[in-house]
């Protein structure tokens, strides 16, 4: 955990196996598989370096290497050498004194490797904690529970490191809890959300993707008619949860399906890819609460006009964009400070999640309709699934903006998968 501001350290030790697999032919292929480096999933950090330009920052170009590994190909250690970090590495995190509270976390992101090494759990929160005297008390007050909707499970994180996967949580009669859960998977079809059916429990989402909105969201008992309303999350995103036993419960256990397979925008389908389990027992508490549903924003300055330059992006078939794979080169050149609304568009007849690096972003319509002001899905994100439609393409149209930081960064589809096959393309940010 941190706090807006801080400096964050990292020392990545790779003491994986040397497996002499970084050179391909094709480095749209699974490659490199103990190759690995670090990606922080949603902070407004530098892309390249600490502003002292002495460690890496946010870089996934860098390739820390296995020791003792053999990397002899002349596109790797030519043309990239200056990315090539051997055995270990130190980044820095720098997060400015305005960076947004929230539920980010930190993965592996090594081209070729990423879907691999995040499905094998090389991935966990960060958190940066809520400034004082912000969010309202019966938030501020709850215990917090941090989970991820992994490959192998669900994982109640230990802040010490590991966690317990399919664990139990244990509330009482009126007691709440903070929940922040994290989509972490990587294979398969990784979507997920919550259906929940049990009348004692009270469920209201309080953020998305580590920012807050400006009400609270009840989320719907029973509701799967529109599971994007419902809190579902794409591969990467992230949702907070304020949870409450109501004070006259009786004691049980039951639990709440966590499903994925969400196949189209407003439809899914029933595979349980989890549960949350829940026990009730014990003393009735006076957690405190409001029937206020106000919350505080996300803290960034709303985007009311953007400039009349507006980019058009196809995630197409053969995990590609706009018809291309991954080829390394910018596709995107972008001046700092420029303000801009992008529309991606999905031609692959499935259902894909669209990430960009560095820079949040405000989603303003969903197959060419504009959201309404109060529409809850009209919000800051940094994830996005971005729908199949029957009738042609499906499409999200978002604003951003590109500030504070310049340098090259990407964007991709989160089904890591894809990724790792070609559906990314690079993006530069000039000063």
């Amino acid at each position: 955990m941190a706090d807006p501001g801080d400096t964050i350290d990292v020392y990545l030790i790779n003491e994986l196996p040397a497996l002499h697999d970084d050179c391909t032919d094709n480095h749209n292929a699974f490659h490199g598989q103990n190759t690995t480096n670090l990606h922080t999933h949603g902070l407004h950090v530098s892309p390249t370096t600490y502003s002292s330009g002495r460690f890496d920052a946010d870089n996934v170009f860098v390739s820390v290497v296995p020791k003792g590994q053999v990397v002899p190909c002349a596109e790797v250690s030519e043309k990239s050498l200056n990315t090539l970090r051997w055995h270990q590495n130190k980044f820095r995190f720098e997060t400015g004194a305005d960076h947004p509270s929230g539920t980010f976390w930190y993965h592996a992101h090594k081209h070729g490797s990423t879907c691999q090494q995040v499905a094998a759990r090389l991935a966990g929160p960060l958190i940066i904690r809520d400034r004082p005297g912000v969010m309202p008390n019966y938030i501020a007050r709850a215990s917090e529970k941090i989970l991820m909707v992994m490959n192998q499970g669900l994982v109640l994180t230990d802040p010490a490191g590991g966690g317990i996967v399919d664990p139990t949580i244990r509330m009482h009669p009126g007691e709440v809890q903070r929940w922040r859960i994290i989509n972490a998977q990587a294979i398969g079809n990784s979507f997920a959300y919550l259906r929940t059916n049990v009348r004692e429990l009270e469920i209201y989402q309080i953020a998305f993707d580590g920012l807050t909105p400006h009400r609270r969201i009840r989320v719907d008992q029973g509701n799967d008619d529109e599971p994007w309303l419902n809190s579902a999350l794409a591969p990467g995103n992230r949702t907070d949860f304020i949870v409450r036993i109501r004070p006259d419960a009786k004691d049980s256990s039951f639990s709440i399906p966590v499903i994925r397979e969400v196949r189209e925008a407003l439809g899914l389908s029933g595979a349980i890819a989890s549960e949350i389990k829940i026990e009730v027992a014990g003393k009735p508490l006076s957690s405190p609460w409001s029937d206020d549903d106000v919350l505080p924003g996300p803290g960034l300055e709303p985007i009311a006009e953007v400039s009349p330059f507006r980019r058009e992006i196809m995630f197409s078939p053969q995990f590609r964009i706009d018809g291309q794979a991954y080829d390394g080169e910018v596709k995107h050149s972008i001046p700092l400070g420029a303000t801009e609304e992008w529309t991606i568009h999905n031609s692959t007849g499935g259902v894909h999640a669209f990430h960009i690096h560095v820079n949040p972003f405000f989603v303003t319509h969903i197959n060419g309709i504009e959201l309404t002001e109060y529409d809850p899905l009209r919000r800051w994100q940094d994830t996005s699934a971005v729908p199949s439609n029957d009738d042609g393409p499906g499409s999200i149209t978002l604003r951003t903006r590109f500030e504070t930081f310049t340098g090259k960064f990407v964007i991709h589809c989160h089904i890591l998968r894809h990724e790792d096959l070609g559906m990314m393309q690079m993006v530069e940010v000039t000063g």
